[in-house]
């Protein structure tokens, strides 16, 4: 039994076969069982709740046979019960298959199918699972937005639920090739409380022709394969074809150029508008547009082609970011952004890369060696080879190549493993230097890339070591892992050299390892090999570890390994408890597991004891006990991780009968570490803004204060240079005909997010080329005081969506060129003011509306800003306001925007501050993880340490920037911080 591999049991247990006795072929009728999936891999599922699986059983001879049932070696692992069933030849049947966790951790055993098929009556199927807690339950699979044009924004929505007593994180991520055109649940809490449910705003903004898939990840449990919603969506621009999409330029040698095509066709049966093509974005300076023709009248007829081409000149070797050229066509009265092609490419004479450029393999002892990989990656489309391996040693030791410097294909996305080894010369200490020279050749070009290699001959003293002689495992459930560690600690004063502690070769296939590469164990420190053991089948199983350290005649030091597998009534689940990577400042993490007795009577565990190296683990329980039948004993484990490293205890139980069972307990420690986020400050030459203006019966003071101030709102845009577009609508949807007052402008005050004035009799954009601005804007500012209903949050969704936002014309109304077509610019900040001193009376909760003007910037935070001169929360200081406005306070808060009273004594100074956030540079940069200590934060701006003008703000952690100490245009930011605990 020891010699069985589980290697060879993984290939056949899942089509285990019995054969009759031998007779005459022509008499003979075998039959075939065999069982799908050959694996059953329940993978994680939340506690408590049951998911269950279908086990096909075919048979796949010429003899009939009966399967009679089932049964699970795990307690938490079920088959309904079945009536007995025959299966003819070919025929196939389904079982089902039960999961319940009840507590946290990885179960592994064992189901058998009792049947009466020739051979042995029992086939066996492993079986997986783990259990965790549940978080969020999601009823939805799949969205569909349909066909969408290019810059408008579609939005659907995805159900959320709590179904604990708990608080529940929520945790989103859009995935997938096209994860920029989707974005989901902007501006809501991470958490859910207790039974809450929740509606999740998604929306779809498409920016390329074609159809777009992503997935909305949800995480449901910890460590459970995300709730994944399907995510479709089809953008399109009337009947008209542009391939391709994207062009890649592939490999580039540095300083060359390459060209490409894209073609554009009218495939419909009415004209298109069109005037050539633009480089909208060229961060890296590579990329051009070489021609784009000219067409009579900049028109592109029904079923006329034109042909682009763009050009790529890479200036450095590397991938270059990421260009786009947008194709100037539309329909005729439109303003809608025409089609974007995405252009990439490498700078470089090959497309094989061989990292690292430096090896350096550490002090090593004298008489020993230490082995490290290099790497070449196949990054070109098509087949490449390794043609030449040249090593060259320059001083001190030696460098070797583990495998012969034959040539070797890779294939495309694949890699190759080149194996070095070091050994120093002895004697000589100090540095170790050499070179290896990789030559690979792709598409007739050769190409030699030289890695660095370094090392260090060192002298060590005999190591002085503790390591157990022996690990045994106990008795393991069938088709159980256990991990236990063999742990090899320097009890010394002096430093230990390490060459490797690994599995021995010929050790059971029950048995596996990874080994611990070479290093210097340093006083007090120790290294650790997680042996991880799984029993196949009932029986003894034996292994061996091994490891090499710096002692002349205790260099090789040995560890026996055994293990038997059992089938009994008693179990521990799960067998091993992995609490994962820790931080060593993070204080202790606590992990359950669970002491079964299924036994038809009581069973009396008369020992608990925890067995480490160290003191890294605790356990506590209500064990030793006499265990009733059907009982469940639930036990806690604690970590905390000392030093830096793989820790490993053992857990045993041991019954009356002497018969003893383990359960591992493994965990990683790791130092505190670091992040650096960065960012680089874009200029805000184009800026779009649009107020929103309260046209109920209160506001005709503040509607005048707003107009004759306005020479200050354009303060910062002027000094800026800024390129500005402004637009003004109100807050009624619907008109509001006979009151006491009738607002102006031609709608009479149901604008519906239409630009005031509605009937054109001022302009209704104003931008730098306006004529007296500042009056037409005092014009547009007078929108009436004729309504009752504020809907501020609608009116501005409605301003910048279909059928308003690219059309010159809403078709809904009869009232001639009244869309809003020609304001939103696909590459210009979008500023959205709002003015009120009433509350919002929306349809959408807040959520919708941070959603939605995100997906308008490609979820670009730095793009979009909310701001809100509203009545404010406390409303003694605004006694003139009706209500506070709450949901336009909130939506500012979440969009980084200025909030101000509606009571403002000085408009001309709330104007300067609604200028500075519309125009002004970005202030805010939002940090990827929670930092540990805001105090440790470092900012550095084009390398030069800042210590002041900033500040860090927990609420939307952020690094925010003091307005006369913000970074300027071009400038590169990096923030780095201690990263906090999970």
């Amino acid at each position: 039994m020891a010699s069985t591999r589980w290697a060879a049991v993984a290939v056949m247990v899942a089509a285990v076969a019995w054969t009759a006795c031998e007779r005459p072929s022509s008499h003979q009728a075998r039959t075939g069982f065999a069982a799908r999936p050959e694996l059953l891999e329940f993978g994680a599922s939340a506690l408590g709740r049951t998911k269950a699986m279908k086990l096909r059983l075919a048979n796949q001879g010429r003899a009939s046979y009966r399967v009679e049932g089932a049964r699970s070696s795990l307690p938490n692992v079920s088959i309904p019960p079945f009536e007995p069933f025959t299966l003819s030849a070919g025929a196939e049947q389904e079982i089902e298959v039960r999961f319940t966790p009840d507590v946290e951790g990885a179960v592994q055993g064992q189901l058998e199918v009792l049947t009466d098929a020739t051979g042995e009556a029992v086939a066996k199927v492993p079986v997986t699972g783990r259990g965790v807690k549940a978080l969020v339950e999601v009823p939805e699979t799949a969205l569909d937005f349909g066909n969408v044009n290019l810059g408008l924004v579609e939005m659907r929505e995805v159900t959320v639920r709590n179904p604990s007593d708990v608080e529940s994180p929520l945790m989103l991520s859009v995935q997938g090739a096209d994860a920029d055109q989707f974005s989901a649940g902007s501006g809501l809490p991470s958490s859910l409380a207790p039974h809450e449910t929740r509606k999740l705003p998604v929306a779809f903004s498409p920016v390329r022709l074609g159809t777009s898939e992503a997935a909305l990840h949800i995480t449901v449990c910890e460590g459970c394969e995300p709730a994944v919603v399907t995510l479709t969506g089809t953008g399109v621009a009337s009947m008209l074809e542009v391939t391709p999409l994207r062009v890649d330029f592939g490999r580039v040698a540095v300083g060359a150029t390459a060209e490409e095509r894209i073609t554009v066709r009218n495939q419909g049966n009415e004209p298109l508008r069109y005037t050539g093509a633009t480089l909208l974005e060229d961060p890296s300076g590579v990329f051009q547009v070489v021609s784009a023709p000219a067409l009579a009248n900049d028109v592109l007829l029904p079923g006329g082609v034109v042909e682009l081409r763009v050009a790529f000149t890479p200036k450095a070797s590397g991938k270059a970011r990421t260009g786009r050229v947008e194709v100037a066509v539309r329909k005729p009265d439109t303003t809608s952004p025409g089609p974007k092609v995405s252009l990439v490419g490498e700078g470089g004479s090959s497309c094989v890369d061989v990292t690292p450029d430096r090896l350096d393999f550490g002090a090593v002892a004298f008489g020993m060696t230490a082995t490290r990989d290099v790497t070449v990656h196949n990054r070109c489309r098509e087949e490449a080879s390794v043609t030449g391996l040249k090593l060259t040693t320059r001083s001190g030791g030696y460098f070797t190549l583990a495998q012969p410097p034959a040539n070797q294909t890779v294939a495309p996305g694949g890699v190759l493993k080149v194996g070095l080894t070091f050994s120093p010369r002895a004697g000589v200490s100090g540095a170790s230097g050499g070179q290896l020279a990789v030559t690979t050749s792709h598409d007739g070009a050769n190409a030699t890339e030289g890695v660095v290699l370094a090392g260090e001959g060192r002298a060590f003293k005999p190591c002085v070591y503790a390591l157990p002689g022996s690990l045994d495992f106990g008795q393991v459930p069938v088709g159980s892992e256990v991990a236990l560690g063999v742990t090899l600690r320097n009890t010394g004063s002096e430093a230990c050299y390490l060459s490797a502690l690994q599995l021995a070769s010929g050790s059971d296939g029950a048995f596996r390892a990874e080994p611990v590469v070479n290093g210097v164990l340093e006083p007090g420190r120790k290294a650790t090999l997680v042996v991880r053991f799984q029993p196949p089948e009932e029986g003894v199983f034996e292994g061996l570890a091994e490891g090499w350290v710096s002692h002349p005649t205790l260099g090789h030091p040995l560890v026996t390994l055994s293990g038997r597998g059992v089938r009994g009534c008693f179990s521990v689940q799960p067998t091993t408890v992995d609490f994962g990577v820790s931080r060593l400042t993070c204080g202790p993490r606590t992990r359950e597991f669970m002491a079964y007795n299924d036994c038809p009577g009581p069973v009396t565990v008369t020992g608990l004891k925890l067995e480490q190296p160290g003191a890294e683990f605790a356990v506590s329980g209500a064990l030793p006990a006499l265990m009733p039948p059907g009982a469940r004993v639930k036990l806690t484990a604690k970590y905390t991780p000392a030093q830096e490293g793989d820790d490993t205890a053992t857990v045993r139980f041991t019954l009356a009968d002497g018969a003893v069972y383990n359960a591992g307990l493994v965990g990683r420690g790791l130092s505190r570490t670091e992040q650096t986020d960065r960012f680089f400050q874009e200029s805000e030459a184009k800026v779009d803004v649009l107020f929103i203006v309260d046209n109920s019966g209160s506001m005709m003071e503040e509607q005048q204060s707003l107009g004759s101030n306005f020479a200050a709102f354009l303060t910062a845009a002027t000094a800026a240079q800024v390129d500005y577009r402004i637009g003004v609508t109100t807050t009624g949807l619907d008109p509001s005909p006979g009151g006491w007052s009738e607002c102006p402008g031609g709608a009479l005050g149901g604008e519906n997010g239409r630009l005031f004035p509605v009937d054109g009799t001022s302009p209704r954009i104003i931008t730098p080329q306006t004529p007296h601005a500042a009056s037409v804007f005092a014009t547009n500012t007078h929108v009436g005081v004729c309504h009752w209903n504020e809907q501020g949050l609608d009116a501005a969704w409605r301003a910048l969506s279909d059928p308003l936002l690219y059309n010159l014309d809403d078709p809904r109304t009869p009232q001639p060129g009244d869309g809003n077509g020609g304001f939103l610019r696909e590459d210009a900040k979008l500023a959205i003011i709002a003015l009120s001193d009433e509350e919002d009376f929306s349809s959408q909760p807040v959520s919708f509306y941070e959603t939605y003007f995100l997906a308008l910037k490609g979820n670009d935070r730095s793009k979009v800003s909310f701001n809100a001169v509203v009545g404010p929360l406390d409303l003694n200081t605004c006694p003139t306001s009706s209500s506070s406005g709450s949901r336009y306070i909130e939506l500012a808060l979440k969009l980084g925007g200025v909030v101000d009273s509606i009571c403002t004594p000085n408009w001309a100074a709330s104007l300067e501050k609604l200028s500075e956030s519309a125009f002004g540079a970005n202030r805010s940069f939002p940090l990827s993880e929670k930092p540990l200590d805001a105090g440790a934060i470092t900012v550095r701006v084009d390398g030069t340490l800042v210590t002041d003008g900033w500040s860090y703000e927990a609420p939307v952690n952020a690094v925010v920037f003091d307005r006369l100490r913000v970074p300027g245009p071009g400038a590169l930011v990096e923030i780095t911080y201690p990263l906090g605990c999970p």
